[in-house]
């Protein structure tokens, strides 16, 4: 027969085991980032609100719409967490967009400012600038 305090720590070290991974679940802001840039390279509004918190959805309908006549692409682009403020996680990101149009090429710097990342309904969500 097992000892009852075995079996009792055992089973407390599962259930913090699947707090731990439950926790995790909710990702990472600097990947949502990415992925909101993605999306607005791509003018997929429907993805830049479903990354948005609802404070931003107004904002992210414009920004989707911004390069939507251009040919855009995200270039050397990576982000990581920067710290927090004012309840959000900030994400700092590297790299640019570079857009098309009319044979002409710019480049749009994405480290200009850092982006805040809030937890809504466990995920991790776009909500404005630094």
């Amino acid at each position: 027969m097992r000892n009852p305090l075995v079996q009792v720590f055992f089973l407390a070290l599962c259930g913090f085991t699947l707090l731990a991974c439950q926790a995790g679940a909710a990702g990472d802001p600097a990947q949502t980032i990415q992925s909101y840039l993605q999306a607005r390279t791509q003018s997929d509004v429907d993805k830049m609100i479903s990354l948005s918190c609802s404070a931003w959805e107004g904002q992210a309908r414009i920004e989707a719409a911004s390069f939507k006549s251009m040919k855009a692409s995200l270039d050397g682009v990576t982000c990581k967490a920067a710290g927090t403020g004012g309840g959000s996680t900030l994400v700092s990101c590297t790299g640019k967009i570079v857009t098309s149009y009319n044979g002409e090429s710019r480049d749009w710097s994405v480290s200009d400012h850092q982006y805040k990342v809030v937890q809504d309904q466990g995920e991790w969500r776009m909500c404005g600038y630094q």
